[in-house]
């Protein structure tokens, strides 16, 4: 009898893993040199995601994966080599950023200063451009361009010093002044020990949420705090401040972390480390976090027992093959796929022929090809009687929203729109928000009875790659 149902939970078990399940902590495929996973960051770029971990001496360089799930990961390969930066070959907790055109790793290690790593792709090959980018007792570094476009730096400070932030000119100088978060610092253990590390951010309907971890990831007990407020200055201690924490059983030690939205664009989640007591090697975990009703986030973590995969969008395209494809219909203009412009329109409009509901979200990844284009490109929300465009304006640096409602923002004036930007549109109970490389620029009332999505090419010649969208099911939660 115990046998039998032993076998049913085993098949239970390998079923729900079959049907697209994880349990944590992850463990991957036996080809990524080095132990574990520590102080994960994650990178989502074209529809992927991209994983960067410790480097300890015994690596080549900083060690990368790649994944479209956030829990299949492939090992692409060290993005870096042995670089002379890496103090005595120690490279810790790589926060990756994307910014105009380039891609950038954040490092720290045993010097306590913070280097700066930049590339032309998320997989490398990344050359050390600041080897003293923060030179003075800092670690963890992580990087958020607000809604105004300023660039800000968030670290913590080395032991006995909380978390702290400057704004940075750009992404290789931190050259603002130094403030620190004082409200944001965990307190001495038993022992005399007071690390607070780790930071990461979001931003959520003008709302900042600061992750940051402690005390001492050697202790059980280390675990995920959040802290929000309305403006960087006033972060503070939400509620119940506590994230995540596992301070007994077989893995423990949860910290470090990093948040980073899901493959479906509509939910949100939560990577960080654990480790199993008594030993040392790391290994990276995953679950969902959320907001409950006075605003706070939330996470039903540490989990440890099967959870779902993260979902898929409803429907996405990377324009990666020879044709437009069968789900699109050319409305007017000139469109074909082009290797790594990925799809380029000229002078006209393309159909999505999959429908959208009014509620959704949306990405879409854009470039102007003509520097001197006098044209538009961008989006169009097509409903049965209504219809808005999103356009991006690359000779005056607006991003524009053009229907019943109008608005046009500024977008920073040193940006290169003939690099790769990312727009995410959303639409949810009567509220349409349009983020432009995750800095929210049109946030209105606007409930278009939205039926197809276009791409415009207007007058100009642009180029769109990774794009995708989801439909909000009754009573879900905006991200």
């Amino acid at each position: 009898m115990f046998r039998e149902a032993l076998m049913l939970l085993i098949g239970v078990f390998a079923l729900a893993m079959s049907a697209g399940a994880y349990k944590n902590p992850l463990f991957f495929q036996s080809d990524s040199p080095g132990a574990g996973v520590a102080d994960p960051g994650v990178l989502r770029w074209m529809g992927k995601y991209y994983l960067y971990s410790t480097k300890v001496p015994e690596n080549a360089g900083v060690r990368c994966w790649e994944s479209e799930d956030l829990v299949n990961w492939k090992f692409m390969g060290f993005c870096t080599g042995d670089d002379p930066a890496f103090a005595q070959g120690h490279g810790w907790s790589p926060s990756p950023s994307y910014y105009n055109g380039k891609f950038y790793l954040y490092v720290c290690g045993i010097d306590q200063k913070h280097k700066v790593f930049e590339s032309d792709k998320p997989t490398g090959p990344f050359v050390c451009v600041n080897k003293d980018f923060i030179d003075v007792n800092t670690l963890d570094a992580a990087p958020l361009l607000d809604d105004d476009g300023q660039l800000y730096v968030f670290y913590a400070g080395w032991e006995g010093v909380g978390i702290q932030y400057r704004t940075a000119s750009s992404p290789t100088k931190a050259d603002g002044p130094n403030q620190a978060l004082k409200a944001c610092q965990f307190s001495a253990d038993n022992n005399g020990n007071f690390w607070t590390e780790g930071p990461d951010l979001w931003k959520r309907d003008g709302v900042y949420y600061l992750a940051y971890c402690g005390n001492d990831w050697l202790k059980d007990s280390y675990q995920v705090r959040i802290a929000k407020g309305r403006t960087i200055a006033d972060l503070k201690p939400q509620k119940s401040d506590q994230l995540i924490a596992q301070k007994t059983g077989p893995w423990v030690a949860v910290g470090c972390n990093w948040i980073i939205r899901g493959p479906n664009l509509k939910s949100l989640w939560h990577v960080y480390h654990c480790r199993q007591s008594g030993g040392h090697a790391r290994r990276m975990c995953l679950d969902r976090l959320y907001f409950d009703d006075s605003g706070d986030m939330r996470c039903d973590g540490p989990t440890w027992t099967v959870q779902h995969n993260p979902e898929p969008p409803l429907y996405f395209e990377s324009f990666l093959r020879t044709d437009i494809g069968h789900n699109w219909m050319v409305e007017s203009g000139k469109w074909r796929t082009h290797g790594e412009d990925r799809l380029v329109g000229t002078s006209g409009e393309l159909v999505c022929k999959v429908p959208i509901k009014p509620n959704f979200v949306a990405e879409f990844n854009v470039k102007s090809l003509k520097s001197d284009s006098s044209g538009r490109y961008g989006i169009a929300l097509v409903g049965e009687s209504e219809r808005a465009s999103i356009l991006i304006d690359p000779t005056k640096k607006t991003l524009e929203l053009i229907g019943k409602t109008s608005i046009k923002a500024a977008l920073p004036s040193h940006f290169d729109l003939g690099v790769w930007h990312t727009i995410i549109v959303q639409q949810h109970n009567g509220r349409l928000q349009v983020r432009f490389d995750e800095m929210t620029k049109i946030d209105t009332k606007l409930d278009i009875d939205a039926a197809r999505i276009s791409l415009i090419a207007g007058d100009c010649e642009a180029a769109f790659g990774w794009c995708g969208f989801c439909n909000y099911e009754a009573g879900e939660q905006a991200m």
